[in-house]
């Protein structure tokens, strides 16, 4: 009796880290597709695609939502191509609702039928609103 108690103990504590470890490897790949969505609106230059991926109600260090819009749009007039590659990923699922991301990225701008690029790090916050993860920090 003793063993079957046991083996329904230890089976609940599998299912359990079974469980946790699911919804850390599907919120670790939302989070990753939030990610490449932004890539590839930059790469796009579709300010809309990228305002979509952003918490209706970003603020930080006194930016809102509207002026990481307008900085973004002013990056999409200002040059004739851009090309955005993200690399050195690391996600960190918080809970349920954060998450952090750590990557680098290569930003390529073509200005005067000239490519010029630089390599930037940045850390990213993420929170769950709904089913969706949209970047709420960091930007």
């Amino acid at each position: 009796m003793k063993k079957l108690r046991y083996f329904y103990k230890s089976t609940a504590v599998f299912i359990l880290l079974a469980a946790l470890t699911a919804c850390n490897v599907t919120n670790t790949a939302d989070v990753s597709a939030v990610l490449d969505a932004r890539n590839l609106a930059v790469n796009e230059k579709n300010i809309a695609a990228y305002a979509d991926i952003i918490v209706d109600d970003y603020n930080q260090n006194s930016h809102t939502k509207d002026d990481v819009l307008m900085q973004i749009f002013n990056l999409f007039k200002h040059f004739q191509a851009i090309q955005m590659q993200t690399h050195n990923r690391h996600i960190n699922i918080i809970d349920d609702m954060h998450a952090l991301c750590e990557q680098s990225y290569t930003l390529k701008v073509m200005a005067d039928d000239e490519w010029r690029s630089m390599v930037q790090q940045e850390q990213l916050q993420l929170t769950k609103q709904g089913n969706t993860w949209k970047i709420s920090g960091g930007l």
